[in-house]
C-alpha cells in the first residue's frame, strides 16, 4: 500500500513539475472559474454548488482550496491517492510536520521521493468540506496536489471536454 501511494505521489510530482505557474503581478492564475464559483457558494453556504474548473494551458485542472483556513493552490489530481502538500503550503496552512522525520515514501523519475504522512484538519473547496484528511508533505515539491483522500468526500467528479465538475 505504501509503495503504491509513493508511486502515485511521485507521478503527481512529475506531472506537477510540468504545470506552468503564473508569477508576478498581472499574471493570470487560471483559476478564475473556481473563484467565481466560490463567490456563488458564499451566498448559498447551506448548499454547495457545482465547482466547474477549466483546463489550464498545461492540460491540468487548477483550484484554490482552503486548508485549515488558508488558501492553497492545487492541481486537482484524480490519479493521486492522497492530498500532497509542499512544505511551504503545509507551513502556511499550519499542518504540523517535521522534516527530520521525512523518509523515502516512493520513487519518482528523478529518484527517491521523501516526505511525511500527515493529518489535515480541514479542506474546503467551494463549500465542499472534508475533515481529518490523510495527506503527505513532500520534500522538494513545487506544487500541491488535491487527490482522492479529499475527492472521495465529494458526491461526483466528472471531466467533460476541457472542464472538470466537482459535486
Amino acid at each position: 500500500m505504501k509503495i503504491m501511494l509513493a508511486i502515485v505521489v511521485a507521478m503527481g510530482i512529475a506531472i506537477g513539475l510540468a504545470v506552468p505557474v503564473a508569477k508576478g503581478p498581472g499574471s493570470p492564475a487560471k483559476v478564475a472559474p473556481a473563484a467565481t464559483v466560490a463567490a456563488v457558494a458564499a451566498v448559498h453556504e447551506e448548499k454547495p454548488v457545482d465547482t466547474v474548473l477549466d483546463r489550464a494551458s498545461g492540460g491540468h485542472f487548477l483550484a484554490v482550496a482552503d486548508v485549515n483556513g488558508e488558501p492553497i493552490r492545487f492541481v486537482v489530481d484524480t490519479g493521486s491517492d492522497v492530498v500532497a502538500l509542499t512544505m511551504e503550503d503545509a507551513r502556511r496552512a499550519h499542518v504540523p510536520f517535521d522534516p527530520t522525520q521525512f523518509q523515502v515514501i516512493g520513487t519518482g523519475a528523478s529518484g527517491p521521493v521523501r516526505g511525511q504522512e500527515v493529518l489535515i484538519d480541514k479542506i474546503v473547496l467551494d463549500g465542499k468540506q472534508a475533515t481529518a484528511v490523510t495527506g503527505v508533505v513532500l520534500e522538494g515539491s513545487q506544487l500541491s496536489l488535491l487527490g482522492h483522500t479529499y475527492l472521495r468526500h465529494l458526491s461526483d467528479v466528472q471531466i467533460k471536454g476541457d472542464q472538470m465538475i466537482l459535486r
